[in-house]
């Protein structure tokens, strides 16, 4: 048999109506020998069914079943592969580029080491009347390569050599599995823009809200960030109460939260309050690349050519005003007065969708 040059390891639930065509994008690949495995998390809408019937020409194909869990199921398809270079991918991930992996292999390849790791540049595959600003925002900044910029909808391209250095898939986390991992690897290799563009569906995105999506996923990052493990001992009850919600609810977990902090000493409240902030000031750099991003969609540019001249020009300025214990004060308190804002609102506008 010839020799896996790459094993793609593909989660699932309920994916049967994107597997045919995701099979049908991946057999355009050429000039590379792939092992594909599917790893099921329970499928109960005969997605486990079609693929037992799948005998491709085009790759090894595994099937295998455990636990629901996106990082319990990269872990167990992690496994189960026999590559040596592995390709971490959703399964609504699209290639337009038929020698995409091909050309990624050989790039990484030729770095000389087996501490680099490659992501695609993002492509959002969305329904036409859908507001086009929030998603080039978020395409250009995942081309970026800054802390957490890089998502699994990406692809994560890497050695395995690497993947033991980084270690699992975190299996805990309610969400944002893959951007952890993606830090985690960041302290240990280095990753690059691999030569290919990547689509993936905007549906989930469409389903929950973008920024409903993007606000619980600042959260989640912050506090992993900050260690602060008590929130993800009970925020994934409330993410399986809204598995089958079409809008993603995010006031639950600003009461999760204030609930928790409640129940903490003053000093300890504060320190998390004071760790939030630090971790806020640190990415406030967006607030500049917003402009740019906003300023090159008027202008209609491919998303990444624009340039970044407010970034580039404010972002020191800012830096050198608040890396410094007043600057990360300032954010704290700022936190702070935006999180009791931004719950009170939240309390309103969920309250009328409910309704």
């Amino acid at each position: 048999m010839t020799k896996v040059q790459l094993s793609i390891i593909v989660p699932i639930l309920n994916e049967r109506s994107q597997l045919p065509d995701f099979f049908a994008n991946l057999s355009t690949q050429h000039d590379i020998n792939l092992e594909l495995v599917v790893c099921d998390g329970g499928s109960g809408d005969g997605s486990w069914e079609w693929l037992q019937q799948q005998h491709p020409d085009w790759a090894e194909l595994k099937v295998i079943q455990c636990l629901a869990g996106r990082g319990r199921q990269l872990n167990t398809g992690t496994e189960a592969a026999t590559g040596e270079w592995l390709l971490f991918l959703h399964v609504d991930s699209r290639f337009t580029d038929s020698l995409a992996l091909n050309n990624g292999l050989d790039h990484l390849s030729r770095s000389g080491s087996k501490n680099v790791a490659g992501h695609f540049a993002l492509k959002f595959c969305r329904e036409a009347n859908s507001f086009p600003g929030g998603y080039y925002f978020y395409e250009w900044k995942a081309r970026l390569g800054r802390p957490e910029t890089i998502h699994g909808d990406q692809g994560f391209f890497l050695h395995r050599y690497l993947l033991e250095r980084v270690g699992n898939f975190c299996e805990d986390l309610p969400a944002m599995e893959d951007t952890d991992f993606a830090e985690r690897l960041r302290l240990a290799g280095q990753w690059q823009l691999l030569p290919a563009e990547i689509s993936t569906s905007a549906r989930r995105f469409e389903t929950e809200g973008l920024w409903q999506r993007q606000l619980l996923g600042s959260l989640i990052m912050c506090f992993r960030t900050i260690g602060w493990n008590q929130f993800f001992e009970m925020a994934p009850d409330i993410y399986r109460q809204q598995q089958n919600s079409e809008k993603l609810l995010v006031h639950p977990f600003f009461q999760l939260i204030r609930r928790l902090m409640h129940e903490l000493p003053v000093k300890e409240r504060w320190a998390i309050w004071w760790q939030g902030g630090c971790y806020i000031r640190q990415h406030a750099w967006q607030l500049f690349f917003a402009v740019d991003a906003q300023r090159a969609l008027r202008k209609s540019l491919p998303v990444g050519t624009g340039n970044c001249r407010w970034l580039n020009f404010f972002e020191p300025i800012y830096n050198f005003l608040t890396d410094n214990p007043l600057g990360r004060l300032c954010a704290t308190v700022l936190l702070r007065s935006w999180f009791e804002i931004t719950a009170l609102w939240l309390a309103r506008k969920e309250k009328k969708t409910v309704a």
